[in-house]
């Protein structure tokens, strides 16, 4: 096992890492295969994960206790399975965060990207591997930012910052592996996102619809009367109630 030769490898990546998301135009042509592209992000993610748990624990560590609101002895000695659970709900919610969710968001969204630009729209004819490679590429600016966004005083930077430079090494990062303009990728971002919008509203519209529907069933017709009713009945038993 060349230990070594692994830590130079790490490094080599990090260096990359590093100038892709600051040159995103130079770096962002590098090919990768699927499981590569998956090996990379992995491999990216350890280091923003470990700052993350580092800085919310700290966090955790130092804020304020029950003991300093004068809680009660019964919340006082709760104090601790309190704070226990804070620490174990910020390590659970990194992992899911970094290694579940962000890795598959991208690959469904990659999925999307390819229905849309390649069978629909037709803009470009590359492989699901290189749209995926893209997006994870386009997601080294968030996996930077990420453990920034724990500290309070960064919130505001971090969702202002991190989504607008991800969307722009996306952009770029799409045209490089798909060989189109950058306007044509652009292009299909928006269209793309519109759509998703547009399924979800749907979506949501239907389920208000279908819960309508059935609430409509469940009340018998003429069992609440007229608001006017109802309204006047409640004032006047109010001013009943207020009459001396």
């Amino acid at each position: 096992m060349n230990c070594k030769g692994d830590i130079m490898t790490y490094m080599d990546e990090l260096r990359f890492f590093w100038n892709l998301v600051w040159n995103p135009g130079k770096y962002s042509k590098r090919q990768l295969d699927f499981w590569s592209a998956v090996k990379l992000y992995y491999t990216m993610a350890v280091l923003p994960f470990i700052a993350y748990v580092v800085i919310g624990s700290l966090r955790i560590a130092a804020g304020d206790g029950v003991h300093r609101f004068g809680a009660s002895t019964l919340l006082a000695h709760l104090g601790p399975l309190f704070t226990s659970l804070s620490y174990l709900s910020l390590i659970w919610g990194g992992i899911l965060l970094f290694f579940i969710a962000l890795p598959l968001g991208i690959a469904i969204d990659a999925i999307i990207y390819q229905i849309i630009a390649k069978h629909f729209l037709k803009v470009w004819k590359g492989s699901y591997d290189r749209t995926f490679t893209a997006l994870v590429f386009g997601l080294f600016p968030l996996l930077l930012l990420l453990w920034i966004g724990v500290i309070p005083i960064f919130n505001l930077l971090f969702i202002i910052v991190a989504p607008i430079w991800s969307l722009v090494v996306i952009v770029i990062a799409l045209s490089e592996q798909q060989k189109i303009t950058r306007l044509n990728a652009l292009l299909v971002m928006l269209i793309k996102s519109l759509l998703v919008l547009l399924v979800f509203a749907l979506i949501g519209i239907s389920i208000f619809a279908s819960l309508a529907y059935v609430l409509s069933n469940l009340v018998p017709v003429g069992s609440v009367g007229p608001l006017s009713n109802v309204t006047s009945g409640w004032m006047h038993m109010n001013w009943t109630g207020m009459a001396p």
